[in-house]
């Protein structure tokens, strides 16, 4: 009987909390972020290559205090590498990853900010 009330409390707790509530974790919704990045150096291999990002909200004004980062991955998923890109002015953030092969890799910028999230990805050439 005593494990009956237990799963009664879990049931009740889970309505009142929602499945999100017992996991701590909060689902995150669709930001409408405008995301745009490009890198401010040549690519190349070997070196740290700025990538500017510049971020929008829905009403296009700057979006700051968000959380961006930039993840470089081969086109056969076999390496992925995420940078942070801190804020260095209003709206705009930047990464500097270092790609460590000449190839196809595929550069995905994630921006959260207030349990919303978006995310671009844009395929790059990296030259021998």
């Amino acid at each position: 009987m005593r494990g009956v009330k237990i799963f009664v409390l879990v049931l009740g707790l889970m309505g009142l909390f929602g499945t999100a509530g017992l996991s701590g974790r909060q689902e995150l919704q669709e930001g409408n972020y405008d995301i745009r990045f490009e890198p401010t150096a040549r690519l190349q291999t070997g070196a740290q290559i700025p990538f500017q990002i510049t971020v929008r909200d829905s009403l296009g004004k700057p979006l700051v205090d968000a959380k961006v980062t930039l993840q470089i991955e081969t086109a056969d998923h076999q390496r992925a590498v995420t940078f942070k890109a801190p804020a260095v002015d209003q709206g705009v953030y930047l990464a500097k990853p270092v790609f460590p092969s000449a190839g196809q890799w595929s550069v995905l910028v994630e921006v959260h900010r207030d349990q919303r999230e978006s995310a671009r990805t844009i395929e790059y050439s990296i030259p021998n």
